[in-house]
């Protein structure tokens, strides 16, 4: 392979720079599968690359909006068991984003090494690097579950009152005891992420949809013979679901799933051996991006707060539209994803050489694409304000409120595009903790700050709010995409 690697590397060494795009383009494209099958005369149709930027993105916008489907059937069933369990079922999921954060950052890590080492060609590397990243997940998931004892302590630490507390504590602790499946699954998914298969944590993701669609009401209402569960019904019915997913995504990687396979049978247990070297590249990639997620996690509660100090008509305002903000960013984050992927193969391709143009052009097409859906739905927020809100609540303060936070956050949206991508994509480089530091500083020294005078000193409403939130968006994404032009600079440069 290393001399495969030099007769390409010297072959392409003194080309000149548009037939280095050409050569790289379709490394980003998926038409070669090792170096030395780069046509070195052959152009490449410009319209290559962004159909391999939108095949992988489009799973992964399925697989995101499979995810959120499962947590609002879950709302939508219980909200019919009244207001304590819809409340309690609210406090728990906010701790539960922290343990999901742990899970998404080893996954995270998974698919920038995995796809470091798919695009250098070494395949037995990218094999022991899912081993010890499922032994990583395996001990994350252990302590996580070993803290089942004391959720209703977590729950009370919220401030809800008795009722609200017992039914939060009930939910979270089967759900902390299913982050024994959550994140191995999380892991198992960023894997073939990175090997560039996106498809199958869709179809895990449906499996769990379907899981817990069949299960959940039963558990939940006491139908078809089974006990009346409330609350913690739900939370099986989307555990068992995540298990069933996670459960698709292991068999298939014990079974060798294209470059990727857990080691299973005669001479296996060899290669389950503890490796403290890649273990710790793992969890040095994945530390960062769990840190990251955390705090954000935590800003986003404490920013709900400051909201809620303005009233609770203007904190549902401001729910609705944040969760019409999530589900308009599914497309642009599949564009993330698909960055990420395609920016690790080619910086395990060889940077800056041949892998650099690959990795910019990856990049350029995930961010335009991005943009063009982020315009069109903030176009759609300005336009529409009125009906989107109005789907959600008939409350009149509520949708007077909401009005003008969704065309705020309409004018945002083309703007947050920025960290989105290359945020993404310097992940994807193997660059974990800038994206951490600049997320922390600008929500922590701008966002929150900001977001408190505009409430309480300027009086702004949940529209001055919004613009703060906004404007900490855009230093972001900024600081992010400077980062990236740095870096995108050298990428430019060929060896001699």
């Amino acid at each position: 392979m290393d001399r495969r690697r030099s007769r390409c590397l010297d072959r392409h060494r003194d080309l000149p720079s548009h037939q280095m795009n050409t050569a790289s383009a379709k490394i980003v494209a998926g038409t070669v599968s090792r170096p030395r099958d780069i046509g070195l005369t052959t152009p490449v149709p410009p319209n290559v690359a962004w159909v391999r930027v939108a095949s992988l993105a489009g799973p992964a916008v399925v697989d995101g909006l499979l995810s959120m489907t499962v947590g609002v059937s879950g709302l939508l069933m219980v909200g019919r068991l009244g207001d304590s369990a819809l409340a309690g079922m609210g406090a728990a999921l906010q701790l539960i984003w922290f343990a999901i954060s742990f899970g998404a950052a080893l996954g995270t890590g998974t698919t920038v090494l995995i796809a470091h080492a798919i695009g250098r060609g070494d395949q037995v590397q990218a094999r022991h690097t899912l081993v010890q990243a499922t032994l990583a997940a395996v001990t994350v998931s252990a302590v996580i579950t070993s803290l089942a004892p004391w959720t209703h302590e977590a729950v009370a630490l919220l401030g809800g009152d008795a009722e609200v507390t017992r039914q939060g504590a009930e939910y979270l602790h089967v759900t902390v005891v299913g982050a024994i499946v959550l994140v191995p699954s999380a892991v198992f998914g960023g894997a073939l992420r990175g090997s560039g298969d996106t498809r199958t944590p869709m179809f895990a993701g449906l499996l769990a949809n379907l899981v817990n669609l069949l299960v959940s009401p039963s558990l939940v209402f006491g139908l078809w013979g089974f006990p009346a569960l409330g609350v913690a019904g739900a939370a099986w019915g989307a555990t068992l679901g995540r298990g069933a997913g996670a459960l698709l995504l292991l068999t298939i990687l014990l079974r060798g799933r294209g470059v990727l396979a857990l080691p299973f049978g005669h001479g296996a247990r060899s290669r389950w051996r503890l490796d403290l070297h890649e273990m710790t590249r793992v969890v040095r990639l994945s530390l960062p991006a769990a840190i990251e997620q955390g705090q954000s996690t935590m800003a986003t509660l404490l920013f709900g707060v400051l909201v809620l100090a303005q009233g609770t008509s203007i904190s549902a305002a401001q729910r609705v539209v944040f969760n019409l903000m999530g589900i308009s960013y599914l497309p642009a984050i599949g564009c993330a994803t698909a960055a990420t992927i395609l920016v690790g193969q080619a910086y395990g391709s060889g940077v800056p050489f041949p892998g650099g143009p690959a990795a910019i052009t990856a990049t350029s097409r995930a961010y335009v694409l991005s943009l063009a859906w982020l315009a069109a739905s903030g176009g759609m927020f300005l336009v529409f304000a009125p009906s989107l809100v109005s789907l959600y609540t008939g409350v009149p303060e509520v949708v007077d409120a909401g009005i003008p936070g969704l065309r705020v956050i309409g004018m945002y949206l083309p703007i947050s595009s920025l960290a989105i991508v290359f945020g993404s994509a310097l992940r994807g480089s193997g660059d974990t903790r800038f994206p951490m530091i600049a997320s922390a500083l600008v929500m922590w020294l701008v966002t929150l700050p900001l977001a408190w005078v505009a409430g309480n000193v300027l009086e702004a409403g949940l529209t001055g709010m919004l613009v703060s939130f906004s404007f900490g968006g855009l230093l972001g994404g900024i600081v992010l995409f400077l980062r990236w032009r740095s870096i995108e600079s050298s990428l430019r440069v060929a060896p001699r």
